[in-house]
């Protein structure tokens, strides 16, 4: 078959392939390429100043075997994990009452409210911290004018309480994934069951504990790992916030990393903790996937 013949045959198809150039150039130039540089930078000792910016040498593991004994990468590690599940808690928490409160029939105004609850999730999360930092500061913050209201001991949030600080901001600007999946889980259960179970007189936590959360079983553990994926490499609200602080209670893995290329100059290495972070979260896909059925 002609090149000609065979452009005129397939010529519906290879317009509508043509359209997916732009997405894979992209693709390209702002994830494989510097991913592969990214893996390969963590097998040397460059760094962002000196000779070592223009010529660094191939150590191979050294940077991965340096990260065995690094205090400060096994504590960024455990703030990290600390972060994610007390994150996941109160995410998949306030997302499920979100989702059932949407999906209920009792309340009305939920249209609105919906678009309320949307509200910090497609917020940029730059702005998120600078309107938490009003409410968390020590003297005049909004929540201790809370607490001392109802006779309870105001809180140094942003020293003392850093990490709940931390927890909070992303629980509030997060918990809508959770809200969003859950919600169209329990819209696509079948009316009849609820009938069913009305007749037979049961409560409300009988219709949620034995028909509602057997059902949307798989979404559970989808939103659970989606969100734990999510904030492995959270960075913006421990940055703008905390930047780490105090004496690396807020430190987490994607900040240790940044840390250690631009603050340190150490990019070789600030590297090999960002090839960490992406193993991880390969690990978490995969097990999305295999849960997804996929």
């Amino acid at each position: 078959m002609s090149l000609l013949r065979y452009l005129k045959r397939y010529s519906s198809e290879i317009i509508l392939a043509s359209f997916l150039v732009p997405a894979l150039v992209l693709l390209l130039i702002f994830q494989l390429i510097p991913t592969i540089w990214t893996i390969w930078f963590s097998f040397t000792d460059m760094a962002l100043i000196g000779k070592k910016l223009i010529h660094p040498s191939f150590i191979g593991l050294k940077n991965y075997v340096d990260m065995l004994n690094d205090s400060i990468f096994w504590q960024s590690m455990k703030v990290t994990f600390e972060y994610c599940l007390a994150s996941l808690v109160l995410r998949f928490i306030l997302g499920l009452l979100a989702a059932l409160y949407l999906t209920s029939k009792m309340f009305r105004g939920k249209t609105i409210l919906a678009a309320i609850f949307l509200l910090p999730y497609i917020i940029p999360g730059a702005i998120h911290p600078y309107v938490w930092i009003s409410m968390l500061d020590t003297r005049y913050g909004t929540l201790n004018r809370i607490l001392l209201f109802f006779g309870l001991t105001p809180q140094s949030w942003v020293y003392k309480r850093a990490m709940e600080s931390v927890v909070m901001i992303n629980s509030w600007a997060g918990y809508a994934l959770a809200m969003l999946i859950l919600s169209s889980a329990i819209t696509s259960i079948p009316k009849e069951f609820y009938e069913v179970a009305d007749i037979y007189g049961a409560s409300r936590w009988q219709k949620f504990s034995k028909i509602t959360l057997p059902l949307i079983k798989y979404p559970v553990i989808l939103s659970l790992v989606l969100i734990f994926k999510e904030d492995i490499d959270d960075f913006t609200y421990v940055y703008m916030f905390t930047e780490g602080g105090p004496h690396y209670r807020t430190e987490l893995l994607s900040l240790y990393a940044y840390h250690k290329a631009f603050a340190y100059f150490e990019l070789g290495y600030g590297c090999a903790v960002g090839v960490i972070i992406a193993i991880i979260v390969f690990v978490l896909t995969l097990a999305q996937l295999k849960l997804g059925g996929v």
